[in-house]
């Protein structure tokens, strides 16, 4: 073994450029690899870091799409949650979470916004983690009315000195309300959102009325309890559906049941997929490296035939010649592996810097042992798949023959020409594959890019302000302090206009709101109701955000809180719900209709796509802020947007001035330019797409090079045969011909394989593709003029120098 590494260092050694270029080929996809698989394996591989992961599920309400609901999954109400947790043996415990930010207020500090949670108290059991300081709140504790008490992350604790603020027994203000810190998790503690930095008691009430079972603002998790089978599970939730539908016959008759999904799979959600389609990006590539490296071995083993042979005629048999090759081989992939490991921390970062969201990560990314290991089994794998068929192709030939033949007469072998012309071939029925995907992707990023939004996002400066109940318990005058927030904002210099929304536009997720359309009978049990987003608006929002009005009238000055009430349409809602008539002028009523006021319609404007460009605009309704209807809804949380007549950044410190001139103890949160929220809104399918392209062109790259290496070594080994043609009588253009052609046909030998393959692989991108079809024929018409545009590109210097041939030259050594 020693013997043959010193052999197979000495034979990379003579040969440099074939080494480097070889080396660096590995590298790259070794360490693409390697990076793309520290995040999967850290986001989908490894289990939940809490005991006994595997049995932790999310818990959710659910209704059949007969209903008409655009969300299949929905959060728990208080009463279902009360079912789950008193009426399901299958659960040891049961637990109901809401995430959303408070203003916190640390002794002798500036007030900040901050992302908590409330949990009810068996929410650290679930999980089976416990506080590393004090304890975990009790359920009486939680109750409403009771005192406040939080548990701090650590990383939050860590910021105060010992006994300060953050300490166990010490005092906060949460919300302008005192809060009893009882308890301090874990370093590394995190579940949801790793941002979250404080745990509250959430209390459940469990009144079991039809309009506290209307609303769903609970998500939940459980355990199973040990031995009892997912099957067991969904039999004691049909049992649950079945006593709900029959005490509640009007509430549940829609098909409306409980659900549960494993919670690892729950928390990683939509990204699964587009990190598995990395993961299988990377691993194509890398196939794609060892075929390119295998034609490449196929073609410097061609010219060492004389070599073999002598060694053969030494007294080395097959399965010798071939260990050494294996070995020369394997040395190569080790090199690569080591540059590529290296290689992969600088990738690990680059990934991790572009990804557009939050990972749901619960273990340190990193290139680590795990990571090592894996690129150990690549190093072997590519080293075996590009040492094993060079070798096997090398030793099968003649070797008597080719020690007889005269070194100037040498030819390639006809098993050497197809091998290599087969590993070409594959190469680029590969990279088809990566291409097409790439291009479908990027028209589909350049078709979002190009989705009509219904607001003009550029020069607008977006933030978030908040007045907890604990800072002003009247929700009217706390309405008033907003309203005195935007005349302030209206006034800065430098301000075109603003105005405050519940929801903004492209960022905001939530199910829709029931009402009825007074003087229509209300939709059949099991049919589609009347249901649209509710949202609360200022009459400056749509001037700011540049929402058209298509008929009637906006929201005005004049719609305050002693004047009747009024609602503005999307042109969504009123196609939906009024189609082919008019309903400005109309009136609709919220759920409870037995105490709700009517709200008559007076305006229709354009559709906005309030929940990302990916999704159509749902149906909405546009309430003056300044009478909020609906009592549920006080509107102490709003965000407001500024247009700026300059660069909307330039605001952000007048901004706050304003603000704490109203009230200096309230903080600003997520203060932004509108055009980020977009961007962040486009952010995966821009990331996705940026890697599938870096990875398609790396392979696109790889082939061209293949087949530029193969035309290559035929014009070389052919120049007998083509002074031979010349001296017939074949001019430079048939010879040009001859070569182009022959680029030509393995290009559309790989067409023939590839296309077909990509049509297939390619449909596990339908989740993820926007304005676009997998079957795309301009994505195809693209991929094939590229690829016909590279083999004539590979193919032009061959031929170019194939008509530079000097027949006599030749021919002479005949």
């Amino acid at each position: 073994m020693l013997l043959d590494l010193k052999v197979a260092a000495r034979a990379l050694r003579a040969r440099p450029l074939f080494t480097l270029v070889a080396v660096a080929t590995l590298a790259v996809g070794i360490g693409s690899n390697a990076a793309i698989f520290s995040v999967v394996d850290a986001v989908l591989l490894r289990p939940l870091p809490f005991p006994q992961s595997d049995r932790l599920v999310a818990l959710y309400s659910r209704y059949l799409p007969a209903s008409g609901y655009d969300f299949p999954y929905f959060a728990l109400s208080g009463p279902e949650f009360d079912d789950l947790r008193s009426r399901v043996g299958a659960f040891s415990a049961v637990a109901a979470y809401e995430t959303g930010f408070q203003n916190l207020t640390l002794p002798e500090g500036e007030p900040e916004r901050i992302l908590t949670m409330a949990v009810t108290a068996e929410f650290f059991d679930v999980l089976g983690v416990r506080p590393r300081q004090g304890r975990a709140f009790t359920r009486a504790e939680a109750q409403r009315g009771e005192r406040c008490v939080a548990v701090f992350s650590h990383e939050l604790a860590s910021r105060s000195v010992p006994g300060g603020p953050g300490a166990v027994g010490s005092t906060i203000r949460l919300d302008d309300r005192p809060c009893a810190v009882v308890g301090v998790m874990p370093e590394g503690f995190a579940f949801l959102d790793e941002r979250v930095r404080i745990w509250t008691g959430l209390s459940i009430d469990p009144d079991d009325t039809p309009s506290n079972r209307a609303s769903h603002p609970l998500l939940a998790i459980a355990r199973l309890r040990d031995g009892v089978t997912p099957q067991q599970t969904a039999a004691q939730l049909e049992a649950l559906r079945s006593h709900w539908s029959a005490a509640y016959p009007d509430h549940y008759a829609k098909g409306h049941f409980a659900v549960t999904t494993p919670l690892h799979e729950d928390l990683v959600g939509d990204q699964r997929r587009a990190l598995w389609l990395l993961g299988g990006a990377v691993l194509f590539v890398m196939l794609i490296v060892c075929v390119n490296l295998a034609a490449l071995f196929v073609s410097r083993d061609e010219a060492r035939r004389r070599e073999f042979a002598v060694r053969h005629a030494l007294g080395a048999n097959r399965r010798r010649l071939v260990g050494q090759l294996l070995v020369e081989a394997m040395l190569l992939s080790s090199v690569g592996g080591v540059v590529g490991v290296l290689l992969a921390n600088w990738l690990l970062a680059a990934l991790l810097a572009l990804y557009p969201q939050q990972l749901p990560v619960w273990h340190t990314i990193a290139v680590d042992h795990v990571g090592i290991a894996f690129s150990l089994l690549l190093v072997v794998v590519a080293g075996f798949v590009v040492g094993a068929v060079p070798a096997w192709n090398a030793t099968g030939m003649r070797l008597q023959e080719a020690l007889k033949a005269d070194a100037r007469a040498a030819t390639a072998t006809r098993r050497g020409v197809a091998a290599r012309a087969a590993l070409v071939v594959a190469q680029l029925a590969l990279s088809i594959v990566l291409l097409a995907g790439a291009i479908l992707l990027m028209r589909s990023y350049w078709h979002l890019q190009r989705v009509e939004l219904g607001f003009d996002p550029d020069r607008l400066l977006t933030f978030t302000l908040s007045i907890p109940e604990g800072r002003q318990p009247d929700a009217a005058a706390a309405r008033r302090m907003l309203a005195g927030v935007e005349d302030r904002l209206v006034a800065m210099a430098d301000a075109e206009s603003a105005g405050a929304i519940s929801n903004l536009p492209v960022a905001s997720a939530g199910p829709p709101d029931d009402f009825v359309i007074e003087g229509r009978p209300a939709p059949a049990a099991g049919t589609p109701g009347w249901n649209a987003r509710y949202i609360m608006a200022t009459p400056g929002t749509f001037r700011a955000l540049r929402i058209p009005l298509k008929r009637g009238r906006l929201l005005s000055e004049i719609d305050v809180a002693d004047q009747p009430l009024v609602a503005v349409l999307n042109e969504t809602a009123a196609r939906l719900y009024w189609p082919g008539d008019d309903p400005v002028g109309r009136t609709i009523r919220y759920f409870p209709q037995e105490t709700s006021p009517s709200i008559r319609i007076v305006g229709i404007v354009g559709d906005v796509r309030s929940m990302g460009p990916t999704r159509p605009p749902p149906a909405a309704v546009y309430v003056p802020y300044a009478q909020s209807p609906r009592s549920a809804y006080e509107g102490r949380s709003m965000t407001f947007v500024v247009r700026s007549r300059g660069n909307p950044a330039g605001l952000a410190a007048p901004s706050r001035a304003a603000v704490a001139s109203v009230d200096p103890s309230l903080p600003l949160a997520n203060v932004r330019p509108m055009s980020e929220v977009v961007a962040i809104a486009t952010g995966q399918p821009r990331f996705t797409t940026l890697v599938m392209t870096f990875f398609a062109g790396v392979a696109f790259f790889l082939a061209g090079l293949g087949l530029y290496g193969i035309l290559a070594f035929r014009v070389e080994q052919r120049v007998r045969e083509i002074g031979v043609r010349m001296a017939l009588g074949a001019g430079r253009r048939e010879i040009f011909r001859l070569i182009i052609g022959s680029g030509l046909g393995l290009v559309a030998l790989g067409m023939l394989i590839g296309v077909p393959a990509a049509f297939a692989l390619t449909r596990v991108l339908r989740g993820l593709l926007s304005g676009v079809t997998t079957t795309d024929p301009l994505t195809y018409g693209a991929v094939i003029a590229l690829l016909t545009l590279s083999a004539l590109l590979a193919s032009y210097l061959p031929a170019r120098r194939a008509t530079r041939v000097d027949p006599i030259a030749a021919l002479r050594g005949e």
